[in-house]
């Protein structure tokens, strides 16, 4: 098993944390403004009806499968509030 294998594998292994029922995803991708806001509810939302490999949600939405993974990952992370507009991504130290 090559790098990229080992790679693919770990993106394909990540559940969704129950934060928003499909109802209140539903709100939230209709309310939000902007093409990119609106394409990171559908991931969530592509992730809640049709449960699928992450390559498939990727390709299926043009994005890659590492920004579906981490589109996911914030969202089970910071839930909601990961995709407001006026949030910044925290910035990670590096241990030196």
């Amino acid at each position: 098993m090559d790098v990229d294998d080992l790679l693919m594998e770990q993106l394909e292994t990540i559940s969704l944390e129950d934060h928003l029922s499909l109802d209140e995803v539903i709100i939230n991708m209709k309310r939000r403004p902007g093409f990119l806001a609106i394409q990171k509810w559908l991931v969530i939302y592509n992730f809640i009806v049709h449960p699928r490999p992450l390559s498939q949600i990727a390709m299926d939405t043009s994005l890659s499968a590492a920004t579906v993974y981490r589109i996911l990952a914030d969202y089970n992370r910071f839930g909601p509030e990961a995709f407001d507009v006026n949030r910044t991504r925290p910035v990670h130290a590096v241990a030196s």
